[in-house]
């Protein structure tokens, strides 16, 4: 559906939040389209943190996020949806698709300036933005591969003519004179996938990832999606891709096990990729120790656990962990989310530290949610 118009009081009571909070903060909420096509219907609003809007937060505002990922909690939601964010400084107008491809649904942007409304903008979920996604991530690791000064431009190049067509992605949505009312809609389901434990890793895999890890040299990392059996052996289930430093881009590794042309990322995870998926990826230079982002970009996110195997410059594996699907993961996730929002109300330089250093054993504890395993000889 393409929508005629927002109501006006929606986004009166979305600028005057965000302006409240001050200091940068976004404000969000989920919102639903009248029968005309009128996004006329608001939930209530989620504050913005140090992290910018606490997804989990937002999602629990429709259905209990307790022991639940992200993709589960999206998968949750009710049909006809929208996504209703704030852009404090900006003017609505959105040029990023990363949203639209994570929750395929309509996001509306309201842009606030210090005096007011800046404009209003609307992005919906078409099968070509997804695509013009998979190509930013492509163009992205490209620029590592670049060998020459010139290599390296005309990657630089595709880069900035890729953002150039963002800008036409997003359109200006009206703001219109409607009443806004409680909003109505089906029940909200309960998805989950069902969790499995890891044992083993087959050789033939890691030795496969090892070997290219090392061949791609420069500390980036490689990735393949691994299917976990009944007794808990995983073995490669796609093609190996590789990364950058540090990361492996998600639909980049989605594309290892599924074709994921015109598709979503919140698609692709819950409808595509097998239920049993395990995330396999290396740790050049590591013993396979993993952390936040690790735990956050597997299970978190994608209710699949995630391995991870490090190895030296020669390709000798130092050692193999699993941070699988478990709810203490989501219950370090729901604390961090809420110390995120602490943060703006502190009233003195110990109440700041002490939220600053519960952050920092939150990170310790994700770290020490990291489980050796071994690989089969």
């Amino acid at each position: 559906m393409v929508f005629r118009g927002i109501a006006r009081p929606i986004v009166e009571k979305m600028v005057d939040h965000t302006l409240q909070l001050g200091q940068g903060r976004q404000a969000a909420c989920w919102g639903f389209p009248d029968a005309q096509g009128i996004v006329s219907q608001m939930t209530s609003i989620v504050d913005g943190g140090l992290g910018g809007i606490p997804v989990r937060k937002l999602l629990s505002l429709l259905h209990p996020m307790k022991g639940k990922s992200l993709i589960e909690g999206i998968s949750s939601l009710p049909e006809k949806i929208i996504l209703i964010i704030t852009r404090p400084g900006k003017t609505g107008l959105n040029t990023d698709v990363s949203g639209i491809d994570f929750f395929d649904m309509p996001i509306i942007s309201i842009g606030v300036k210090k005096s007011g409304l800046a404009g209003v903008g609307v992005m919906y979920p078409v099968p070509d933005y997804f695509d013009l996604a998979t190509e930013s991530e492509r163009v992205q690791i490209e620029t590592l591969a670049a060998v020459s000064m010139e290599a390296e431009k005309e990657v630089l190049r595709k880069a900035n003519h890729l953002e150039l067509s963002y800008l036409n992605l997003c359109r200006e949505l009206e703001v219109v004179d409607a009443q806004v009312c409680k909003p109505s809609f089906d029940a909200v389901k309960n998805m989950r996938l069902t969790r499995f434990r890891v044992q083993l890793l087959d050789k033939e895999m890691v030795d496969q990832l090892v070997e290219q890890s090392v061949r791609i040299g420069q500390g980036r990392e490689v990735a393949v999606i691994g299917q976990v059996d009944s007794n808990g052996m995983v073995t490669a289930a796609g093609r190996v891709v590789v990364g950058g430093i540090g990361y492996v881009p998600s639909r980049l590794l989605a594309s290892s096990a599924v074709d994921i042309t015109g598709k979503s990322l919140r698609k692709v995870y819950w409808d595509l990729i097998p239920y049993n998926a395990v995330i396999v990826h290396t740790h050049p230079g590591g013993s396979g120790v993993m952390h936040a982002g690790d735990a956050n970009a597997g299970p978190g996110a994608w209710a699949r656990p995630i391995v991870a195997i490090g190895h030296d410059e020669r390709g000798e594996v130092k050692g193999a962990t699993v941070v699988e699907v478990e709810d203490r993961l989501f219950a370090l996730a729901d604390e961090e989310e809420d110390l995120n929002q602490q943060f703006f109300r502190a009233d003195s330089q110990e109440e700041e530290a002490e939220i600053r250093n519960r952050k920092f054993g939150i990170a310790q504890e994700y770290t020490n949610l990291c489980r050796p395993i071994e690989i089969q000889l």
